[in-house]
């Protein structure tokens, strides 16, 4: 239990490169024949993963999506994973909580070199760290124990609040110049941004940001819930295990307390096809303003390695960057990225805590999109 405990503390991961050029005019395009190939290699890829469902989609420069669900979105009694299913998309979540505090400066309720403690006089961390170090793990905050997500393993229906990860959360440290991966961190960030907008999270995200395409298929856990049919989690279901539902049945993904419990740091869920076409959206230049994207992208090394601006990681694939992040939580993983050369975003999920590694879906229909393998 406490290795799966271990990886469910890293609710996200990111990946390092440099800064992307504004997207050709010509770009990948869906044609039948593609769609049979994608279809066609994610279909594969899951089968031999040995996971129990994934759902996945891809949005084009001109706006035509290509979507797939293969497998089971339940084990029992049996339900099939659909492109319509609702999952958990973990620290996917952060590039949501990001968006909407730029969104929140843009507006003039604050500013993202606000020190923490002009909003929340509690803090005991550095006295100069600010939201903005919140939003780029350099704010000196940590993690709760293994025991605070022991806790809501053992009691799913329990309500857990972002008071509960804060008095949990060991005292912050010193700020640091690298990005350094804290859960606890976005979950502050949200209490901050909640108070600097005079409503819940949730509901600022559905006036400022869900209203862009996409938005109507995501929910900001625990005040909204997401659509069914949703998805359970699993435990280990590979190599002939006995699979383990970590799923309590309950409107919330995966649980009330895991949604409660993670917060603005990894509770966002939805299903598949939304999130990759808000996602689209987002950092495609059409919800923040440009200014507000560029603080975003303003990557920095750090967090496991790799690159971070607000919210948002930095990768590649084939020497083409990618924005994004992926979500590693209760018995899923997400990916999201935005290719902005090629002005094409992929979100894909699946229902397999084991199943960790980005790699061989990812890449896989990246190449197949792009047209390079």
């Amino acid at each position: 239990m406490l290795g799966v405990v271990v990886v469910c503390v890293a609710l996200g991961a990111c990946g390092g490169e440099q800064a992307a050029r504004a997207p050709a005019p010509d770009g990948p395009r869906l044609t039948p024949g593609l769609a049979r190939t994608l279809d066609a290699r994610f279909r594969a890829e899951a089968i031999d993963a040995g996971i129990p469902g994934a759902s996945a989609a891809i949005v084009f420069p001109d706006g035509r999506e290509w979507t797939s669900a293969v497998g089971s979105a339940v084990l029992h009694p049996p339900s099939p994973m659909t492109a319509r299913t609702s999952i958990s998309f973990d620290s996917v979540t952060k590039v949501a909580t990001a968006a909407l505090g730029l969104r929140l400066v843009e507006q003039g309720r604050l500013r993202l070199d606000d020190r923490i403690s002009r909003w929340y006089p509690a803090w005991r961390g550095d006295v100069r760290a600010t939201l903005r170090d919140l939003l780029g793990h350099t704010s000196g905050l940590g993690d709760p124990a293994d025991r605070y997500f022991l806790g809501m393993l053992r009691h799913p229906r329990r309500a857990v609040t972002p008071a509960d990860a804060l008095a949990a959360t060991p005292p912050p440290g010193p700020r640091t110049r690298e990005a350094v991966y804290s859960n606890t961190g976005f979950i502050l960030a949200g209490v901050i941004l909640g108070r600097a907008a005079g409503e819940s999270v949730a509901s600022a995200m559905r006036r400022e940001l869900f209203h862009a395409p996409g938005g109507d298929g995501l929910a900001m856990q625990p005040a909204e819930r997401p659509r069914a049919p949703r998805a359970h989690g699993y435990f280990f279901p590979r190599g002939g295990a006995t699979p383990t539902d970590v799923s309590d049945s309950a409107p919330y993904i995966p649980s009330r307390a895991w949604a409660g419990g993670t917060s603005t740091a990894g509770a966002l869920a939805g299903d598949v096809p939304s999130l990759a076409r808000w996602g689209h959206a987002l950092l495609g230049g059409h919800i923040l303003e440009p200014a507000s994207l560029h603080e975003m992208t303003r990557f920095r090394r750090g967090a496991d390695g790799t690159g971070y601006g607000l919210g948002l990681a930095l990768s590649s694939i084939d020497r083409q960057p990618m924005w994004g992040h992926d979500g590693d939580g209760l018995g899923t993983h997400t990916e999201f990225w935005h290719l902005p050369r090629a002005n094409l975003s992929i979100a894909i999920s699946w229902n397999d805590d084991e199943l960790s590694d980005r790699a061989p879906f990812l890449a896989t229909l990246l190449r197949a999109a792009l047209g390079t393998r």
